[in-house]
């Protein structure tokens, strides 16, 4: 059974372009995002490379979420071997330290903390692979 990625945010950028090399790779890719209609024509692009892909729709700014659709992914796929954590919010552009505020930065202590750690809970107790035992 192949590997299996699990990309966060996977939005136009860098998430789609870790499925595609993970998927060369021979892995078959969870893509999770908001916009579920956004990631069926992705999963398409994808099967026309030849990488095994399935959509899953979360809102990644609310924590809440990450335990269904982690077991969404295990119920497709068995299995998450790696995650790719990489969301980007809609008009969301680079902040200068010099501008950031307590505001700002409570609006996305949900996105960019919260649910990264309710992603690793959820993964973690993925059974591991015991390795082969090398002679000495």
């Amino acid at each position: 059974m192949s590997k299996v990625i699990a990309v966060f945010g996977a939005g136009t950028g860098l998430g789609v372009s870790m499925a595609r090399r993970f998927g060369r790779e021979g892995f078959r890719v969870a893509l999770v995002t908001r916009r579920k209609d956004r990631l069926d024509a992705l999963v398409a692009e994808l099967a026309d490379e030849g990488v095994e892909a399935a959509a899953f729709s979360a809102d990644l700014t609310e924590p809440a979420q990450v335990p269904a659709v982690v077991n969404a992914i295990r119920k497709r796929f068995g299995r998450i071997d790696v995650v790719e954590y990489g969301p980007v919010p809609a008009g969301q552009s680079f902040t200068s330290a010099t501008k950031l505020d307590a505001a700002t930065l409570k609006a996305l202590i949900p996105l960019f903390l919260l649910t990264p750690v309710e992603v690793v809970q959820a993964v973690l107790p993925e059974p591991t692979i015991p390795q082969a035992e090398t002679a000495s």
